[in-house]
C-alpha cells in the first residue's frame, strides 16, 4: 500500500512539475505575441501625430494620446505578468539571509523616493532567515516601496519594521503613515491586477503586493493586513524558522 501511495505521488509531483512548465510557457506566448501588436499601435500612432498634428483638431488629438496611453498600459501589464510568471522558475538556493542588511540596500536602492516624501525608516535589529535571496529582497522592495508611494501630499512618511519571534515563526510588520486600505478591499489587493485605490489619484498596476504573497506562499509563510491605528497600513507577514538550506522548499 505505501508504494502505491508514493508512486501515486510521484506521478502527481511530475503532473504539477508538467502543468508549472506549461503555465510559464503560456504566459510567455501570450504576454510576446500580444506585445507586437501593441508596438506597431504605438509605432504608427506615434508616426500619425509627428506628421499631422497640426492639422488636427484637439478632440483628435485627446483621442491619439488615448490610444497612446492604452497601448503603453497594455504593454505595462504584459510585462507586469510576465515578472509575475518569471516568479516560479526564478529560483536560487536558500541560503541565510541578514534582513538589517536588506532593508539598508533597499533603502539606498530607493533613496529617490525617501527624499521625495521626506521619509524615515526604523527597525528593530531583525533577525537572520533562511530564504531566496532574490525573493526576500523583492519582498521587502514591494512593501517599502508601497509605503513609500501611498502617502497624502505634504506628509513625512514614517515607516516602521518590527519582528516577533513566535514558536516555529517569525511575524514581520510594516507600519506606514500613508492614506491605509479600505477594509472591504484588504483581501483583493493581494491578488493579480487589484488595487484599492484610484488609478488617478496614484497610479499603478496592482501587482506589488499579489507579488509579495507568491513569494510568501514559496517561503510556507503569509500575509495579511491591518488598520494602523494612528492612520496608514499595517502589513503581518510570518515566514518560518526552519526552512531548509539549499532547497527551494516548494
Amino acid at each position: 500500500m505505501n508504494d502505491k501511495l508514493e508512486n501515486e505521488l510521484k506521478i502527481a509531483r511530475q503532473e504539477l512539475a508538467a502543468l508549472k512548465i506549461e503555465y510559464d510557457e503560456f504566459v510567455y506566448i501570450v504576454s510576446h505575441d500580444l506585445s507586437a501588436p501593441l508596438r506597431q499601435i504605438e509605432g504608427f500612432s506615434e508616426i500619425i501625430v509627428s506628421r499631422h498634428a497640426d492639422s488636427f483638431d484637439e478632440k483628435t488629438k485627446r483621442h491619439l494620446a488615448l490610444i497612446q496611453g492604452g497601448s503603453n498600459q497594455a504593454k505595462s501589464i504584459l510585462e507586469a505578468i510576465r515578472s509575475y510568471s518569471h516568479l516560479n522558475t526564478m529560483t536560487q538556493p536558500f541560503v541565510l539571509l541578514d534582513l538589517n542588511k536588506i532593508v539598508s540596500d533597499t533603502k539606498v536602492k530607493l533613496l529617490a523616493m525617501f527624499d521625495e516624501v521626506s521619509a524615515s525608516i526604523t527597525c528593530n535589529n531583525l533577525p537572520e532567515i533562511i530564504g531566496d535571496p532574490k525573493k526576500i529582497t523583492l519582498l521587502f522592495e514591494c512593501l517599502i516601496h508601497n509605503a513609500l508611494t501611498y502617502q497624502p501630499q505634504k506628509q513625512h512618511c514614517n515607516i516602521n519594521i518590527t519582528a516577533i519571534e513566535q514558536t516555529n515563526d517569525w511575524q514581520f510588520c510594516i507600519t506606514d503613515n500613508g492614506i491605509g486600505v479600505d477594509e472591504k478591499v484588504q483581501k483583493k489587493i493581494f491578488k493579480v491586477l487589484k488595487r484599492g485605490v484610484s488609478d488617478k489619484k496614484f497610479p499603478g498596476l496592482g501587482m506589488g503586493l499579489a507579488i509579495v504573497n507568491k513569494i510568501l506562499q514559496q517561503h510556507k509563510g503569509r500575509i495579511w493586513l491591518e488598520s494602523n491605528n494612528n492612520g496608514g497600513s499595517a502589513f503581518y507577514f510570518t515566514i518560518p524558522k526552519h526552512l531548509t538550506k539549499g532547497l527551494s522548499n516548494e
